[in-house]
């Protein structure tokens, strides 16, 4: 929720409009603070107080983050035939006595749709080699080499458990479809709309970690991405302007000095 409306530097919200935004999910609000609680004990959130009110703020760090997950999660699935044959190979080593680091590079390269040839040997049709090299030096790995190389033969598509993707994008479809048709009669109110648009949110974020974006030449012509993305552009943009009418009459509420720091933003924004 923070990531869809107060991601700008200077974005605060209050805590109690946050609360009972986290109540439309089904959260209680202990659980909610509870759930607060911990994010600023992590650092992602932070805490301000403007007399008895409590306002909150992602710190710096998160913000970054955010923006960039964002702006990969809202480009992904976009129609893209500008793959050169080219893949992006990573050979890397960690010590056993690293397992946890060992974990957080194959979830970061994963994220850059990277699939596992053999054990210490990935795979990707586009990732950046500075953009891996970046991700791999913060981790503190040093024996690493990362190749440009082409495929002979059939692609290596057996590096990718493409079916658990196929499921993501085919229970968007079942999902959202209905809610779009709604939107498009003009039937679905503020209240709907926010729980709607942050629960799509949700659900598209995690497709990038299943699906590498493997280039659409490599794929059969039923793969459901494109209509996924469709279908998730247009609700969530359709959405956007009455969900953010829901968070600012929450915020009204509690502090109506923060209401005109609400704002929604759309998938265009990260063109």
């Amino acid at each position: 929720m923070l990531g869809d409306f107060w991601l700008d530097e200077d974005a605060e919200v209050p805590l109690g409009a946050v609360v009972e935004m986290m109540g439309a999910f089904g959260t209680s609000a202990a659980s909610a603070r509870r759930a607060i609680a911990r994010l600023a004990d992590r650092g992602t959130v932070l805490s301000t107080r403007a007399g008895r009110r409590a306002r909150l703020r992602l710190s710096p760090a998160a913000r970054a983050s955010v923006r960039e997950a964002a702006g990969r999660i809202l480009r992904f699935g976009r129609p893209d035939d500008d793959w050169d044959g080219r893949w992006t190979l990573v050979a890397f080593s960690v010590p056993e006595e690293r397992r946890q680091v060992r974990h957080q590079v194959r979830t970061a390269l994963r994220w850059f749709g990277f699939g596992a040839l053999f054990d210490g040997v990935w795979i990707s049709p586009r990732a950046s080699v500075t953009a891996v090299e970046d991700v791999l030096r913060a981790h503190a790995l040093d024996t690493m080499s990362i190749f440009r190389v082409e495929t002979v033969g059939s692609p290596p598509l057996g590096a990718w458990p493409l079916r658990g993707a196929e499921a993501a994008y085919l229970d968007v479809l079942a999902t959202y479809r209905p809610i779009r048709d709604r939107v498009r009669a003009g039937a679905v109110g503020a209240a709907e709309a926010l729980v709607a648009r942050v629960r799509l949110m949700d659900a598209w974020r995690r497709i990038p970690a299943l699906d590498p974006g493997l280039p659409d030449r490599l794929l059969p012509a039923s793969w459901p991405r494109a209509a996924g993305y469709a279908l998730f552009a247009e609700v969530y943009d359709t959405l956007g302007p009455l969900a953010e009418y829901r968070a600012r009459q929450l915020v009204t509420q509690h502090d109506p000095d923060l209401t005109a720091l609400t704002r929604h933003h759309t998938s265009a924004d990260w063109d």
